[in-house]
């Protein structure tokens, strides 16, 4: 996965390896962002996928709602989530070309 490739990996007291964790800054909220409402089987990675054409960008959905997705992938039905489209904010000059008004691109 291409967001891992600049996390350390360390090794633990039994020499077990794991990796480093990493801590996101807020994503501010832009006039350019998508809102959905979550829907049966909508996931991160679907959502990365649809908007962003990148299973590996989940991570900018899940910091763009924080509290969100503790522990999980899963979308809550009929709650609001927030979608950035200009990731020029978190550092990456990509431009969202995914789909829109309710996006996952029918999942």
């Amino acid at each position: 996965m291409k967001r891992y490739r600049k996390t350390r990996v360390l090794n633990d007291r039994n020499n077990e390896r794991y990796l480093s964790t990493r801590t996101y800054k807020p994503i501010p909220k832009q006039d350019t962002d998508v809102y959905i409402i979550g829907k049966i089987g909508q996931t991160l990675i679907t959502l990365a996928n649809s908007y962003y054409n990148d299973v590996d960008m989940w991570w900018v959905i899940a910091t763009a709602n924080p509290g969100c997705f503790e522990g999980g992938v899963h979308l809550k039905v009929g709650k609001e989530y927030r979608i950035p489209t200009d990731l020029s904010v978190v550092g990456l000059d990509i431009v969202s070309q995914g789909t829109s008004g309710g996006g996952g691109g029918g999942y």
